[in-house]
């Protein structure tokens, strides 16, 4: 007999068996961009589980919600919806088919779910989680299982590493996988209502200036939606944010006996976002082991807090042993929560403008291939910002740089010298682009066409296309 405490647990989670709709709160909340192509995924199933997989604090379990109540909208019986949270220490004992049996059961639907949706929060709470959700999802292919969880699946790890060594993988794991990223700087405008004010209805932007005051406030608070968009009251803040992101939710996540030395290294990390780094200099200045900080990091990444971005040299080879790296934070917003906010013109601006952009491509295929280079000539360093590398071979897509300082429309030879370069010697296939604050434009320089963007127009332009298709002229 199916213990009463269990049965009425699942009950609790599942208001919507009585009411016929999620609660309020999730009704509120605003919408991101991924709900649909999410959705789409959750109603194939076919013995495919859906996975939703994201940091901590980017809405994962609201965005369940809002998919719940999209098919509760569409016409499915409340009671054909199962949410179970597996972080619940009530189901800690329970095999994962046995769990949800128990709970279509509860919920009155035949043996088997025929036409159930059985969403399982906080997944990565049950050992070998994959290989179990994957049990699941063929032995009741006629329930169509959808999961979240806040760690990178393993077979996504492997991908990260593989391609850091330019070598084969085993691809994406048997799902249907989306990840959700922290807020993106096209889906705050939309969702602020600021879009509409500095773009005309053909798409073309007026107002450079307020556009870029806007960036300054999606890089210092704009990454997270419980502080995003908030408008009936206070809200959280990002220090709030952060501290549970630190102090809750990484205990929650890993096995790692000192927390204290995650955090510490993560503050680090934050501070030092998008600056070149070795596991041998963090070592030595954290007086961490190597194997230590190896294992803090590979979590880091896995929790989709960080992001290593690996080295190729002058002729866009990857090495084979990589010893140095960038890290970025995953959402700027981090950094705000940690040290405090930044103003337009603060030096650390320019980083956290670049740290903004790697953050727009986190949900793309593309953030696998995004890469720096950095080689030597004579006694001189040279360095690219971003280069974009093909899943396959060896030229480069294009190279990105970050101008904050504007000086590279101005003087091109002098500002632009590496890049350049590294253009001369590798023909990347596609135009490469000077990210700036504010100037804008296309030119030839020597023979390479150059296209000069705003990093904030850029960052708003890249995430229209990614998420709802090709953007009209920004001007």
């Amino acid at each position: 007999m199916f213990d009463v405490e269990l049965k009425n647990r699942i009950i609790l989670d599942n208001a919507w068996w009585t009411t016929g709709t999620v609660e309020a709160s999730v009704r509120r909340a605003a919408r991101r961009a991924f709900v649909h192509p999410f959705l789409r995924h959750v109603r194939s199933g076919g013995g495919v589980a859906a996975v939703l997989s994201g940091p901590g604090r980017a809405g994962k379990s609201i965005l369940i919600k809002q998919v719940i109540q999209l098919l509760l909208d569409s016409g499915v019986e409340p009671q054909f919806l199962v949410y179970l949270r597996l972080d619940n220490p009530a189901f800690a004992n329970m095999g994962l088919i046995d769990l949800v049996d128990h709970a279509l059961s509860t919920a009155g639907v035949d043996a088997g779910g025929a036409g159930a949706f059985v969403f399982l929060d906080d997944v990565h709470n049950i050992p070998e989680w994959e290989a179990r959700l994957d049990e699941l999802a063929r032995a009741r292919p006629s329930c169509r299982v959808s999961a979240v969880t806040a760690l990178v699946p393993e077979a996504n790890m492997d991908v990260m590493s593989a391609a850091a060594q330019g070598g084969k993988h085993k691809g994406p794991g048997p799902f249907a996988h989306v990840v959700l990223p922290p807020v993106l700087f096209a889906e705050y405008l939309h969702i602020k209502r600021i879009r509409e004010k500095l773009f005309d209805t053909e798409g073309r932007l007026t107002d450079l200036d307020a556009l870029n005051d806007a960036f300054v406030d999606y890089v210092n608070s704009g990454g997270f939606p419980e502080v995003a968009f908030v408008t009936d009251g206070p809200g959280e803040s990002p220090v709030d944010v952060v501290s549970k992101i630190l102090h809750r939710d990484l205990a929650g996540l890993c096995g790692i006996a000192d927390q204290r030395e995650v955090a510490k290294l993560m503050t680090r990390l934050a501070l030092e976002t998008g600056i070149e780094t070795s596991i041998e200099n963090l070592s030595k200045d954290m007086s961490v082991a190597k194997n230590t900080l190896r294992k803090y990091l590979e979590f880091l990444e896995a929790a989709y807090l960080i992001k290593r971005i690996w080295r190729v040299d002058g002729e866009a080879k990857r090495f084979q042993r990589q010893t140095r790296f960038k890290v970025y934070l995953t959402s700027p917003a981090l950094r705000a929560g940690l040290v405090g906010p930044v103003g337009i013109a603060d030096d650390v601006m320019a980083r956290l403008a670049e740290t903004a952009v790697i953050s727009q491509f986190m949900h793309s295929p593309t953030f696998e291939r995004l890469y720096y280079a950095f080689w030597k000539k004579g006694r001189k360093h040279k360095h690219v910002s971003l280069v974009e590398m093909p899943a396959k071979g060896n030229t480069p897509v294009k190279c990105i740089e970050l101008d904050w300082s504007n000086k590279a429309a101005s003087r091109p030879h002098e500002a632009m010298g590496d890049m350049l370069e590294f253009l001369d010697e590798n023909r990347p296939s596609t135009p490469s682009k000077v990210l700036t604050r504010n100037m804008s434009g296309k030119r030839f320089v020597g023979e390479h066409e150059i296209g000069f963007m705003p990093v904030s127009v850029w960052c708003y332009a890249v995430g229209q296309v990614l998420l709802v298709g090709p953007a009209k002229k920004t001007g």
